[in-house]
C-alpha cells in the first residue's frame, strides 16, 4: 500500500489505552508493510506518565499528510474523532465502546470492530497474535498495551474486564518478561501526574456527551484513594457547567464515588441506581463503574 496510513484515536485528549493501541497497531502495519504512522492532534491525559512516554515506541509527528487515510482506535463516536478525520478518508474503526455499531452500517467501505470488551490494546494484541508477528512484542511494546489493559479494567478488578483482557494481559506479561508488581508501578506514577496539576487532570478528562438521564459533562479520575481528592478544586472545575457528574474510581475500597450538581442530577441517579445519594451531593456506588459502564447503562434505560 502506497498511501499514507495514519492510525489515530479522538479529539480533545486520549488515555493509555489509545496511545498504547495506535502505536501498537502501526507497529503491525508496518511489520505487514503498510506505510503507517501513529499520531494525534490531541492532548495525552494523566493515565499516559513520563515513564510511559520514555519508552522506545512513540508516536508520530501529527503532521497533516496529503491523501492520507485513516483508522480510527478507541472511540467509534464520529463527533469525537480526530479533527483529521472525515467519513471520506476514513478506512477502519476499532473500538470497545457500544452505541454506534448501526450508524456505521450505512457506510460499508469503512472496516469496523466494535465490541463491549475492557481495552482496545485487547484487541491489538489479538490482531498481533493472529497475524502470525508476535516478534514485535518488544518488552517496551508489551509494557505500552499492559499499561492500556490495566487503567481501561482497573487492575482487571473491573466488571467489564473479560477472559480475552486477562488472557491478554497474562501473555504480553509472559512474552515482555514484565514483573507482576507492574501495576504498582503503573498506578502510583499515575496518581503523581494527577496531584502534580489536579485540576488539569480532571479537565483533561472530561467527555461531553448527550446521553439519556446523565448530565452532558462527565469526569472521571481513578485515585489509589480519596484521602488526596480535592473536592472544592473539582467543583471549582465544573463551575462553568449547569449540570455535571464527575466519577472518583478508588481502587483501594473499590468503590465509585459520584459527585452531582443539582436537585435534578439527583433525582435521575437515584433513579438510574435505585440508591439514595448523600446530602452533600454525592451517590457512593459498593463497587466502582466506569464512565462507559455508566453511559451503558443510562442508555438501557427506558425512563426519561
Amino acid at each position: 500500500m502506497d498511501t499514507n496510513l495514519v492510525v489515530t484515536s479522538g479529539c480533545k485528549y486520549i488515555d493509555i489505552d489509545a496511545y498504547a493501541s495506535i502505536i501498537a497497531y502501526r507497529e503491525l502495519l508496518k511489520r505487514q508493510g503498510v506505510n503507517a504512522t501513529a499520531s494525534t492532534l490531541s492532548t495525552l491525559n494523566q493515565s499516559i506518565p513520563p515513564f510511559i512516554l520514555w519508552l522506545k515506541h512513540r508516536l508520530d509527528s501529527a503532521d497533516t499528510l496529503k491523501d492520507a487515510k485513516y483508522i480510527v482506535l478507541d472511540t467509534s463516536n464520529p463527533d469525537f474523532f480526530d479533527e483529521r478525520v472525515t467519513n471520506d478518508n476514513l478506512i477502519e474503526i476499532i473500538d470497545h465502546h457500544t452505541g454506534f455499531e448501526d450508524y456505521w452500517k450505512n457506510y460499508p467501505n469503512i472496516k469496523t470492530q466494535i465490541e463491549f470488551i475492557g481495552s482496545v490494546c485487547t484487541i491489538i494484541f489479538e490482531k498481533i497474535v493472529s497475524s502470525g508477528y508476535t516478534e514485535i512484542l518488544d518488552t517496551d511494546l508489551c509494557k505500552l498495551l499492559v499499561a492500556g489493559i490495566l487503567d481501561n479494567t482497573l487492575n482487571l478488578k473491573s466488571s467489564i474486564t473479560t477472559d480475552r483482557d486477562r488472557n491478554a494481559y497474562d501473555k504480553l506479561i509472559e512474552i515482555g518478561n514484565i514483573s507482576n508488581d507492574f501495576y504498582v508501578e503503573y498506578f502510583s506514577a499515575c496518581e503523581s501526574e494527577i496531584l502534580k496539576d489536579f485540576t488539569k487532570a480532571i479537565k483533561d478528562d472530561i467527555k461531553i456527551e448527550k446521553v439519556g438521564v446523565l448530565p452532558e459533562v462527565i469526569g472521571q479520575m481513578v485515585v489509589l484513594n480519596t484521602n488526596n481528592f480535592n473536592i472544592e478544586k473539582m467543583k471549582d472545575v465544573f463551575a462553568e457547567y449547569p449540570e455535571w457528574l464527575m466519577n472518583v474510581i478508588s481502587l483501594e475500597d473499590g468503590k465509585s464515588y459520584l459527585y452531582f450538581n443539582g436537585d435534578s442530577v439527583r433525582e435521575r441517579l437515584e433513579k438510574l441506581f435505585d440508591k439514595q445519594c448523600d446530602a452533600d451531593d454525592l451517590l457512593v456506588l459498593d463497587k466502582f463503574l466506569l464512565r462507559k459502564q455508566i453511559i451503558k447503562k443510562a442508555r438501557d434505560v427506558s425512563f426519561l
